[in-house]
């Protein structure tokens, strides 16, 4: 309810303010320039006078909320000097013919003159009487402005009162002094007589000696906006957060287009200017262009001012800037502003042409009060700015800070391997420990057999670094061991080899392990940079690691990659997984490079809401990096070595190969066709000793089919049941194959976690579980592969023998008689054939994506979407058995045919259809530039839509550029591999038993002892986006926290699951034969 009130003030006080003149005094003189400037020194004073007009008006201003306009009715005064220029070829009346000394006492009301508006000009540049051009200019209270000139006189500069001052009268010249911005200037003005100087001086000064009573009076009136809403400590020291969100619409101030930026005033002082963009009208000002800035100031001091001032001006390399229009904040909504996108309206300077058919300018900002998190980040954000060469200040991540490395020739002259002799018995050929010793144990660890190595690496970790954004879970992952890695660097007979390390991404994430050098079966110890911890946001998320040869000069060479589906493991459990290396997982051509062997579990926060989260689709996904290096590092763990984006002729055929690879399914589709038709058992039980094949899915078949034919109107419920039907029979063929890698996460799990909260049982699997079994499957899997695949080929072979036939036949009927001599169709170049390929090429990514995506949901590789498709459609089914199909067409149909054909069409023909036809040209186009109005409303409306997304996504993109580097990739939100990584046969899986600790050794766990944090690299939020925190603790005696909701209790649960349940029975029960008697009653039977 507060923030609604505050929103309402923000509105209210974002209406503009409306200002009348009050009274008005006006001399005429002459000037010269500054005294303090190179023109005044120099130039002779006789020279360089010109004629001018000084005026001195009071204005009143009041919002447009405001109900009067008098002195108690919330409004304020300020007063002005303005300097005006004679219009050429006009004639100059008599100063009588102007406003002397005229006044609302004199007159008895206030005049209704409004005020014109100054030249916006740029402060650098010297005018013709040698001022700055602009020290005058600028309007610095929102007025009223319609008129163009003042009796032959127009406006050059104006000035806010307070910012003048007299310094010395001397017969008939006034010494002002101006200080207004970063203006501060000396100017002699000479009157015509001595009595106008003096009068004028004394008119000054009077009004100059009441200014802080006007201030006081605005003081108040702002609080009287304020309404109450918002207390105000006047000596409060605020730190306003202000950002120049962008511009639309801007007026061009080069020939074709503007480089604009916006320079920043308050209370005539500069406090920020951006940075400028390049040939744009609407630009967005983003980190780049030091688009944020901190405002320090007093509550009293703020309210006094007259804002914030807005200058929108075009850069120019060469000349000065010019003013394309100004806006201002008022000091009150500055105050109570919220971070809100506040639009401002743009007054264009007179000087700059509008462009025709454009809509009017809008600069945005959005303004809050600064908070702790915006001070830190803006003091290191202006400490990153006085350093040139450090363009970004990124945020330290430690995976940017490993052990090891070496060049080719430190290889040559280490020693990795030694041979020790041990009394009587036979030597022991022991390796150097790498990256480094334990450094706990520096000397005995620096060497080890090949034994103590396998003990050493299968201790628990020391150090872990825990990374990521997500708040559903967390996977703790151990980079153990990897085998039979190739050697990709040369000399390997004199010790230089493949130099190894991993690098994960995971989500918004991505780290890297230690180096081992020169070593083809490396293991990395328990002290060495090997433990991550990754916090979970979707439950669909892959681990993605790549395993690559580290070099230092060169780019680090791709050795294999995996890509870990963490939807099917099992929480509370702990995984000894070896997986196969391989270079991509896109193509049907890949080998084997190595083996990597990892330590993994899964720990769930609340198991409901992680299976209700995958309803939920995943966001998409960018991580940057610091270094080019890096970013094809990155981009070889998320893709492979081969790049399916870019157009090639090899990779459009390799998506032709895998569409044509889906004809694999075709053989086994017709063996289940057949299966069903033929009543074939495939359903085992045993009874009395006996096992007995049972034809399950064909007798669900045969009641599906004799209920569609009897009772059609059930046929939309037993297609959705359908659907679940299909789901449950790939589910049964998932959970029952014999190799337990290859199985998906059980169905009943799932549903119990969704009604229990707790569902989901640890999994126990022993290495080459169920070996042989799985190489029968495999071997029977591989010879219907086989046998589908000759079958295929046969079928080709015989289409191209009758293509073949056909073709003679068509030769030998309808040869050609032309005799001329046939053109040689040359060389073909293979760039010829891109814009015609390139496109197909897209078509046929989307639909490979598509089938592979499809594909994993169908056959329960995303088990939870799966699940959901299987629940929704059983929903779907039920719910379907309650619609009365026959009674929804017979009377959609009854409806459509009276409405469109009944002989009331003629009215239709008469009173509009008729008169559209029968229009002239002159309606028929207002009607044409009315609905093209409407569609222009909704399409600005539409635009401004897009532009709000387009700002968020580049003000996120500049962000994340400053925090973490400047390449980015996006990380795969859906799994996109044609193949799965499946574990080798020797993994292993066992329930998880926490170890049990002490008080001090959980508290030094909680305090992050041990653990480095790597923040994840979603940001969220307004003006300033932060990382996204976690709350990572454990329980007492060291058990995985369990979050679980406090708002529901698992009764709650129950209680609400149970009602719903009967409540849709009783509304079945009694309310489906109601509306059934009912429709009886009112249409027949």
């Amino acid at each position: 309810m507060a923030k609604d009130r505050r929103s309402l003030l923000v509105k209210r006080l974002s209406k503009k303010a409306e200002s009348t003149l009050v009274q008005s005094k006006a001399w005429d003189a002459y000037t010269t320039p500054p005294k303090n400037t190179l023109k005044g020194t120099i130039v002779p004073k006789i020279v360089s006078r010109h004629r001018r007009r000084i005026c001195v008006e009071t204005h009143r201003f009041w919002n447009e909320s405001d109900k009067s306009t008098d002195e108690t009715g919330g409004s304020y005064e300020t007063c002005f000097l303005l300097m005006m220029d004679p219009i050429k070829n006009f004639p100059l009346d008599p100063l009588k013919s102007f406003h002397k000394g005229t006044s609302d006492k004199d007159e008895g009301k206030e005049s209704a003159r409004p005020m014109e508006s100054a030249p916006l000009d740029d402060m650098s540049a010297a005018s013709d009487d040698g001022t700055l051009d602009g020290a005058f200019s600028g309007v610095d209270t929102m007025l009223v402005r319609t008129k163009t000139n003042y009796d032959g006189w127009s406006i050059k500069y104006q000035l806010p009162l307070r910012g003048v001052s007299i310094q010395k009268v001397k017969n008939n010249s006034v010494t002002f002094k101006v200080e207004h911005r970063d203006i501060n200037h000396l100017r002699k003005i000479k009157f015509e007589t001595d009595e106008e100087a003096k009068e004028c001086a004394s008119y000054i000064r009077e009004l100059k000696s009441t200014e802080e009573a006007r201030m006081a009076k605005k003081y108040q009136e702002c609080m009287k906006r304020l309404g109450g809403e918002v207390s105000v400590n006047a000596k409060e020291h605020i730190s306003l957060l202000i950002e120049i969100v962008g511009a639309t619409d801007l007026p061009c101030g080069d020939l074709k287009s503007s480089d604009p930026y916006v320079k920043c005033y308050f209370d005539g002082v500069i406090v920020h200017k951006t940075g400028y963009l390049k040939k744009t009208l609407n630009p967005i000002f983003t980190l780049k262009q030091k688009n944020l800035f901190l405002l320090e100031t007093t509550a009293e001091s703020l309210f006094k001012s007259d804002g914030l001032h807005l200058y929108a001006m075009d850069y120019d390399g060469i000349g000065k800037d010019e003013p394309l229009g100004i806006c201002s904040v008022r000091p009150d909504l500055m105050y109570v502003a919220d971070g809100e996108r506040l639009p401002l309206e743009v007054e264009i300077d007179k000087r700059v042409p509008k462009q025709e058919g454009a809509d009017d300018p809008i600069l945005v900002v959005r303004i809050r009060h600064a908070t702790d998190n915006d001070m830190e980040f803006m003091g290191k954000f202006t400490e990153s700015l006085k350093t040139p060469k450090k363009k970004y200040a990124k945020i330290p991540n430690p995976a940017l800070l490993n052990k090891g490395g070496k060049h080719a020739i430190q290889s040559y002259i280490t020693r990795n391997e030694k041979t020790e002799k041990l009394g009587i018995g036979a030597p022991i050929k022991k390796y150097r420990v790498r990256p480094c010793a334990d450094p706990e144990r520096p000397e005995e660890t620096e060497w080890l057999s090949k034994s103590d190595l396998e003990s050493e690496m299968m201790k628990e970790s020391r150090e872990w670094i825990y990374a990521g954004s997500g708040g559903q879970g967390r996977l703790f992952v151990e980079v153990l061991e990897a085998n039979d890695l190739p050697n990709l660097d040369s000399g390997g007979f004199a010790g230089n080899k493949t130099d190894s390390f991993c690098c994960f991404v995971f989500e918004d994430c991505w780290l890297q392990t230690d180096i081992i050098d020169d070593c083809l079966c490396p293991k990395w110890m328990p002290w060495s940079k090997r433990a991550f911890l990754f916090n979970i946001a979707h439950p669909c998320s892959e681990l993605f690691i790549g395993v690559f040869d580290y070099d230092k000069m060169d780019e680090h060479d791709l050795i294999g990659r995996v890509a870990i589906d963490i939807a099917n493991l099992q929480p509370d459990t702990v995984y000894d997984l070896m997986y196969t290396l391989y270079p991509t997982g896109k193509t049907d051509t890949r080998d084997g490079q190595g083996k990597l062997r990892l330590r993994i579990r899964l720990e769930i926060d609340d198991e409901r809401k992680f299976v209700m989260s995958a309803l939920q689709p995943p966001s998409t996904i960018y991580v940057n990096v610091p270094s080019k290096k890096k970013y094809k590092v990155i981009d070889q763990v998320l893709n492979g070595n081969v790049d399916m984006e870019s157009y090639s002729l090899k990779t459009f055929f390799m998506y032709i190969d895998e569409l044509q690879s889906y004809q694999g399914v075709l053989p086994q589709l017709e063996e289940a066709i057949i299966t069903v038709i033929f009543w074939r058992g495939h359903h085992s039980i045993k009874l009395f000793g006996s096992t007995y094949w049972l034809p399950i899915h064909s007798i669900f078949n045969f009641i599906t089919c004799i209920i569609a034919v009897e009772y059609p109107q059930v046929i939309p419920s037993l297609f959705f049941l359908s659907i679940a039907w299909v789901m449950l029979a790939t589910l049964w063929f998932r959970r029952h194959n014999p190799n337990h890698w290859n199985r998906c996460k059980p169905f009943k799990g799932m549903l119990s976690a969704l009604i229990f909260r707790d569902g989901f049982t640890p999994a126990k699997v022993e290495p080459f579980e169920n070996n042989e079994a799985i190489i029968a499957y495999e071997q029977q899997l591989g010879a219907k592969m086989k046998r589908a695949k000759k079958l295929a080929q046969e079928v080709e072979q015989d289409a191209k023998e009758t293509a073949q036939e056909n073709a003679e036949l068509a030769q030998e009927v309808g040869a050609s008689h032309d005799l001329s001599t046939k053109k040689s169709p040359g060389l073909l170049d293979v760039d010829m054939l891109r814009p015609y390929l390139e496109p197909y090429q897209t078509y046929l990514a989307i639909a490979c994506r598509f089938l592979r995506y499809i594909g994993n949901i169908f056959v329960w590789q995303e088990p939870y979407l799966s699940f959901w498709v299987m629940i929704g459609s059983l929903a779907l089914s039920v719910g379907c058995l309650f619609v009365p199909w026959f009674f929804l067409i017979r009377w959609t149909s009854r409806i459509i045919v009276w409405a469109l054909f009944g002989p009331w069409m003629k009215i239709v023909d008469i009173y509009y259809w008729k008169p559209m036809e029968s229009m002239n040209d002159e309606e028929r186009l207002k009607k044409k530039l009315e609905a093209k109005r409407v569609r222009k409303i909704v399409l600005k409306r539409q635009i401004e839509e897009a532009r709000i997304e387009r700002e968020k996504a580049v003000k996120i993109k500049d962000m994340k550029t400053f925090l973490f580097g400047k390449y980015i990739l996006k990380v795969p939100a859906v799994k996109g591999d044609r193949w799965w990584d499946v574990p080798l046969p020797d993994s292993s899986a066992v329930p998880y038993k926490a170890e049990k600790l002490a008080l001090a050794e959980l508290a030094m766990k909680e305090a992050g002892y041990h653990r480095t944090r790597v923040p994840g690299q979603h940001l969220e939020g307004e003006m300033i986006p932060t990382i996204k925190k976690d709350n990572f603790t454990e329980a007492p005696m060291g058990q995985p926290t369990k979050k679980h909701a406090e708002s529901e209790s698992d009764t709650a649960a129950y209680t609400k699951v149970g009602s719903l349940v009967a409540g849709a029975a009783i509304i079945t029960y009694f309310g489906v034969p109601m509306l059934s008697s009912l429709g009886s009653n009112l249409f027949g039977a």
